[in-house]
């Protein structure tokens, strides 16, 4: 007697994999595009202004602005000059046409600096880099024009060579490494970081790579300390993927100063973890009794710094 023939395999794809191995659908630019879109020779946006000033506009109306019904804590260790509050972009000014949508869908990207805090930032502030860029479009990963890391040295440290998502073109890369950044800052340690053999070559896999600017920052006691960090840093090299080279372009560090909370002190921080954003009487309570306790006269000493590929240095 034959056994019965075999039922043939079915292979089900899962329903996640299924959608990847679809064709990445059109950017929305270019659906829009396909359709006939009104000229709106009518508004003066369009029919009275010349170009050049609608585009200054949009620049304007388009540019990251402070949200400043939302404070952050003076007394956190991310705040500092130009951190002080989260930021909002108008992108509503995308929905109000076709036209203005065609003129504009990649304004925000490009305008914008892409931040990410790893690790000592606000608790919804965006880590995952790669994440990021992935839910972007082909098209917005290429308008990209500037990327900043708020960065542990533990975490800048630990980075490799990595694989960044199709498309992606990062013209300007920041690092910054604020006071509290450094290796056990609060035991007062001397500062530290290493030469960038391995963690150089994460700068260098990242794709369209032309400027790396590099901040250092610490607080008066290690003002000493500091100069001696940046003077190595300045023989740094870092080697790109296309086979360039970034190096010093040269050119004097910039120095600043600011004045923070004395909490940020060695001798008077302990560590808390406390989220009050979704809090808004909770939050000018924590503020208030940090107010009362410290003062804002802890000074803060900024050494910024730039890398250009190496045959832009003598044209500088």
């Amino acid at each position: 007697m034959q056994p019965p023939p075999s039922e043939p395999r079915i292979c089900l794809l899962s329903q996640s994999a299924y959608f990847k191995s679809l064709p990445p659908p059109l950017p929305l630019s270019s659906s829009i595009a396909s359709f006939n879109v009104n000229p709106q020779t009518q508004s003066p946006l369009f029919g009275v202004l010349y170009p050049e000033l609608r585009n200054l506009i949009f620049v304007f109306a388009l540019t990251a602005y402070d949200d400043r019904s939302r404070p952050y804590s003076k007394h956190s260790c991310y705040y500092r000059p130009g951190f002080e509050y989260p930021t909002r972009i108008a992108t509503d000014l995308l929905l109000s046409c076709r036209l203005i949508y065609l003129e504009t869908h990649l304004a925000p990207v490009s305008l914008n600096e892409h931040a990410f805090c790893m690790e000592r930032g606000p608790h919804n502030y965006i880590r995952d880099h790669t994440r990021y860029f992935e839910k972007m479009t082909v098209e917005q990963r290429a308008a990209v024009k500037q990327v900043r890391f708020y960065t542990q040295l533990y975490w800048l440290e630990g980075r490799m060579k990595q694989e960044w998502p199709v498309g992606l073109s990062i013209p300007k890369l920041v690092i910054t490494v604020r006071h509290s950044d450094w290796w056990f800052w609060e035991n007062s340690e001397p500062l530290r970081i290493d030469d960038p053999d391995q963690w150089g070559a994460w700068v260098g896999s990242i794709p369209g790579l032309r400027e790396l600017e590099i901040e250092f920052e610490t607080i008066d006691a290690k003002k000493e300390e500091l100069e001696e960090r940046v003077r190595v840093a300045l023989g740094w090299k870092f080697p790109l993927k296309d086979g360039a080279c970034l190096i010093h372009n040269g050119e004097e560090p910039v120095k600043s100063t600011w004045l923070g909370s004395s909490y940020m002190s060695p001798d008077n921080y302990e560590y808390d973890d406390s989220d009050y954003s979704d809090d808004d009487i909770a939050a000018v309570d924590y503020e208030g009794s940090r107010d009362l306790k410290f003062s804002m006269t802890l000074v803060h000493h900024v050494r910024k710094f730039q890398f250009v590929v190496e045959s832009r240095v003598g044209a500088l």
